[in-house]
């Protein structure tokens, strides 16, 4: 700016000779039809003073920024909007006199006193962009970083014009270790009566009686004893003018089941601090997913077993807010679907039983959480009978069959939370540490497979890991 007045000084007091005139109009031209950028917070103005005076303004884009004449050498450029535009002065010869380039932004001098006050520790630097902001620099936690995002949402007209490019500088992990505990108790009970009689004559009526239990429930006998008499004193010509017809049996079946499931998984995840992580122990099961253009079915395979997913964000030091989500899911005949039954390519699908619970919760690090409650109980019982048989005092029981179905699930889910850090390989061990193969002479006079397994490692040193019966299996 000092060169352009300096020229444009020289050239209208005719310093430098009649030679040396031309040459410094030229060069104060070309100077002077440079752009210059200049940087302007929406709302505000700045002053321009000019070498000459000024007979034209041109704004390309007045929605950006607008230029008002004080006097013939002095103006003033007012940032309207978001955006860019230039801003050319001319004199009275039609020469441009300067030419501004003005880039109107959403001003960040308010922003970021308000970042330095709330977040001082943060290194967090705001830059506009139109009517963007665009966040750099480092914080000490993604807290810390969504508090200056939060707080730059504030002055834009927008969240989706903050642009978060903000570093953290330290990335805190989090373990979680989740217990699942499931128990499942389940009774059967089952006591039929079949019974059949024949009474009559050969070549004559014949009157039959039959009861037999179909045990509605679980669809037939499971099991257990089958017992009874059967009687035949039908006399076919054995002695002249007998020939009669009677023929009984009687059958009881009984059947009885206690069953006892306990099921146990302890998966361990680790995290980086924001970021998801999931675990499944179980397995996957093919499901039709419709067909190819040759006709052919193609399958999908669907998970099952148990599931674990999490997303931890450290609040602050030792806090951690939770997203957990587990499932324990399991193949069940009910609610299963069969495609193309009574055809040789009929497919059986199984259901899926499935607990699932979702939530999100705040803990310390190293405190612990229970999921209870998630308890099932079905009861089914037929009773099949004769009627009218069936109401008869002690003897209606032997016309009559039952067929009952009990089941109890009880699922406990526990969750710890730990903040972690790395530690040193020579602490770490695995299942193979303490194995020791047994000999040929161990395995065949004493059925052994292994001397040891489960403890520390032969060469281990003291001190590094674990010391006793610790982790693994223990023998």
């Amino acid at each position: 700016m000092n060169r352009l007045i300096a020229l444009a000084c020289a050239s209208l007091l005719g310093l430098g000779g009649a030679a040396s005139a031309p040459l410094a109009d030229a060069q104060a031209q070309v100077a002077a039809s440079t752009p210059r950028m200049v940087n302007l917070p929406r709302g505000t103005s700045f002053a321009v003073d000019l070498p000459a005076d000024a007979r034209d303004v041109i704004v390309s884009n007045p929605r950006v920024a607008e230029a008002m004449l004080h006097s013939p050498r002095r103006i003033t450029v007012i940032g309207l909007a978001g955006g860019e535009t230039d801003a050319v002065f001319l004199d009275a010869a039609g020469r441009t006199i300067l030419a501004l380039r003005v880039r109107v932004d959403a001003g960040t001098s308010a922003l970021q006193d308000t970042l330095s006050r709330v977040a001082p520790s943060a290194n967090v630097h705001a830059e506009a962009v139109n009517d963007s902001i665009i966040l750099t620099g480092t914080a000490s936690s993604p807290a810390e970083a969504d508090r200056a995002v939060q707080i730059a949402r504030a002055f834009v007209t927008g969240p989706e014009k903050v642009m978060n490019m903000i570093s953290v500088a330290g990335s805190d992990q989090v373990t979680l270790r989740v217990r699942v505990v499931e128990v499942q108790r389940s009774a059967i009970k089952q006591l039929g009566f079949d019974t059949q009689a024949i009474v009559g004559r050969l070549g004559d009526t014949r009157f039959l009686l039959g009861n037999t239990a179909t045990f509605g429930v679980n669809g037939g006998m499971l099991g257990g004893i089958t017992g009874g008499v059967s009687r035949d004193t039908t006399l076919n010509g054995t002695q002249p003018g007998s020939e009669d017809l009677n023929k009984g049996s009687a059958t009881i079946k009984a059947f009885e089941r206690v069953g006892l499931v306990r099921t146990l998984a302890e998966p361990n995840l680790t995290s980086v601090n924001g970021e998801a992580a999931s675990f499944l122990a179980g397995g996957e099961f093919p499901v039709p997913a419709g067909r190819d253009q040759n006709g052919q079915i193609t399958v999908a395979y669907k998970p099952f077993g148990v599931g674990l997913s999490f997303r931890p964000v450290v609040l602050s030091e030792g806090r951690i807010s939770l997203q957990v989500k587990v499932e324990v899911s399991e193949l069940t005949p009910q609610g299963g679907l069969t495609i193309g039954a009574g055809t040789p390519s009929a497919v059986s699908l199984p259901g899926l039983s499935v607990r699932r619970s979702e939530n999100t919760v705040e803990l310390p690090s190293g405190g612990s959480m229970m999921i209870a409650g998630l308890l099932q109980e079905t009861t089914r019982q037929t009773v099949d009978s004769l009627p009218g048989a069936t109401n008869l005092p002690v003897l209606g029981q032997l016309f009559r069959s039952r067929d009952y179905l009990m089941g109890e699930t009880e699922l406990v889910v526990i969750v710890e939370a730990y903040v972690v850090n790395p530690t040193a390989p020579g602490r770490m061990q695995t299942p193979a540490d303490g194995l020791r193969i047994a000999s040929d002479a161990q395995t065949i006079f004493f059925g052994q497979l292994n001397q040891a397994y489960g403890l520390p490692a032969p060469s281990a040193q003291t001190g590094a890991g674990w010391q006793g019966p610790v982790g693994y299996v223990i023998e």
